[in-house]
């Protein structure tokens, strides 16, 4: 084996490249020039590459650099060993210098190849250029949307802020406009960010905390009237929640805008006040009638007893008789009085979650027996448990005054020679949409259908003057909007002449949500 290579490696029977050239210094130099050039040449461009890539690390392909230099290297040897050739007759260690280059070829040759397409796809220096030109439009155009952002923020006169929902559930404010610090007096600099349980005080943390999660709980819009104590006083505000997701679907912010309706609530309530005092103004001659009747039992089976007392006639049987039957009429008497002082107090508490029913029925026992001296029978079929948001009084106000009206428009019909004298009040829940319906319905002949359009403006009534102020109507369209229900109102027919309306109250049945998480947050 080893005389094998030696044979293989021995020169001693070739000549050496020079006898070929028939060594002509002329030609020698040319040959022995231009193989050193080139080998030189060859040599350095590795040298080049690797200091680039070196010095580039972010270059796609680097490694490719590194194969090509292997490549030039072997070249270039080759080169040099043609002018070893010339007067040394190496040919053996000539040719396994160029089987290596054409190793060192083949494989770069393939590589390119098998790269080509996706050296292709690497962007040229045109298609860099008009990228970065895009991306620097795209800066400039977002840069321009947050300006007009900021100005937007800045300059609304709504109270405006964003709340950031992190991953352990907390709730940090973002950012408050100036308009917000304006209506709350609170401080940016002692809000931003920082948790809403540490930034505000305690009872209005757990107030607006509640909110924040049932935001996020029903992932939509929440749209609500809120009374708090701030700094600038105790206020009230319409604010609006609308929950931000990140392109996963995660709610990452809440985008919260406030308006201060603090003096437009004290407007609305004394509309209602003053309605509520016109209702009772117009029952006033009923409920007098309605307590004459029980003091004047009261005042005949007195008069009784203290007639047989003069007489001597004292019968223990009898006086027990007289003395708890005048207490029942006194009972009597005290609620009746009782439910035209609740009725008629000034209700300075907030929104809250209430039973309608409850309401409902309150009102139609306030009149029912005022009615049923007119021979108006009153039937309510008001069960269930639903609750609903909003204050109670104002419910039952909005159901007294349809009743009156109700009444007042069986009244009417009667003079016109109809029989009339029917008021029908009932409840339902619908569960399937959450929401509770009342309806009041009569027989007294139903509503002109050119005037139906204005039924609940302001001021706008069928009345005579001196006999309703158009205010009923109008103030139970605002009752119920600011408990986000509809209030409508339509004509019936029931055959052989009978006509009759019939107004609808439907209100959204108020989840426990909001309070049960405000308890677990608490």
């Amino acid at each position: 084996m080893a005389t094998g290579i030696e044979t293989l490696l021995d020169a001693s029977g070739f000549v050496p490249h020079g006898v070929c050239l028939l060594w002509q210094p002329e030609i020698l130099a040319l040959h022995v020039s231009s193989d050193v050039l080139i080998g030189l040449s060859y040599y350095s461009i590795p040298v080049t590459l690797l200091y680039f890539v070196h010095r580039r690390r972010d270059v796609a392909f680097g490694w490719l650099a590194l194969l090509f230099a292997v490549f030039i290297l072997a070249c270039g040897t080759t080169h040099f060993f043609s002018v070893w050739t010339l007067w040394n007759a190496d040919y053996v260690t000539e040719g396994v210098i160029k089987a290596i280059t054409a190793i060192a070829s083949l494989l770069t040759a393939v590589t390119l190849w098998l790269l080509m397409p996706r050296l292709l796809a690497l962007p040229s220096p045109r298609q860099m250029a008009e990228t970065n030109a895009a991306l620097q439009r795209e800066v400039e155009i977002r840069r321009l949307a947050e300006l007009r952002y900021a100005g937007f923020f800045n300059n609304m006169t709504e109270a405006l802020f964003i709340v950031s929902v992190r991953p352990d559930g907390r709730f940090v404010f973002d950012a408050l406009n100036p308009a917000h610090v304006r209506l709350t007096g609170l401080d940016p600099e002692q809000v931003c960010g920082r948790p809403v349980e540490e930034a505000l005080e305690p009872e209005v943390a757990r107030a607006v905390l509640a909110r924040y999660l049932e935001c996020c709980a029903l992932d939509r819009t929440l749209d609500y009237e809120e009374t708090h104590e701030l700094p600038v006083g105790r206020r009230t505000y319409h604010t609006v929640l609308v929950p931000v997701h990140d392109p996963e679907g995660r709610i990452i912010q809440i985008l919260g805008s406030s308006r201060d309706i603090t003096e437009r609530k004290r407007f609305q309530e004394d509309m209602i006040q003053t309605s509520k005092l016109v209702t009772l103004g117009t029952l006033a001659a009923g409920l007098a009638h309605e307590m004459s009747q029980p003091l004047n039992v009261i005042r005949m089976w007195a008069d009784n007893l203290l007639a047989r007392v003069r007489d001597g006639q004292v019968d223990t049987n009898r006086i027990d008789h007289v003395l708890t039957l005048i207490g029942e009429q006194t009972e009597r008497v005290g609620k009746l009085i009782d439910n035209v002082r609740t009725f008629g107090r000034h209700d300075g508490g907030g929104a809250r979650q209430f039973r309608p029913s409850d309401s409902v029925r309150h009102a139609v026992a306030l009149v029912a027996n005022q009615f049923a001296a007119e021979d108006i029978a009153v039937t309510v079929d008001a069960d269930g448990d639903s609750e609903v948001q909003g204050r109670p009084l104002y419910l039952e106000q909005l159901v007294l005054n349809l009743l009156s009206n109700a009444r007042d428009a069986i009244v009417e019909r009667r003079v016109t020679g109809h029989e009339a004298g029917r008021i029908e009040v009932a409840m339902r829940e619908d569960f399937a949409r959450g929401t509770v319906t009342i309806s009041v319905v009569d027989d007294g002949g139903g509503i002109d259908p050119a005037i139906m359009p204005h039924i609940f403006d302001p001021f706008f009534t069928t009345k005579d003057v001196g006999k309703g102020t158009g205010l009923g109507l109008s103030v139970g369209y605002g009752i119920v909007e600011t408990m986000h229900g509809r209030i409508e109102a339509s004509n019936l027919e029931y055959g052989s002449g009978r006509r009759g309306a019939r107004f609808t109250v439907t209100l959204p049945v108020q989840s426990r949500l909001s309070y049960d998480q405000e308890l677990a947050h608490a």
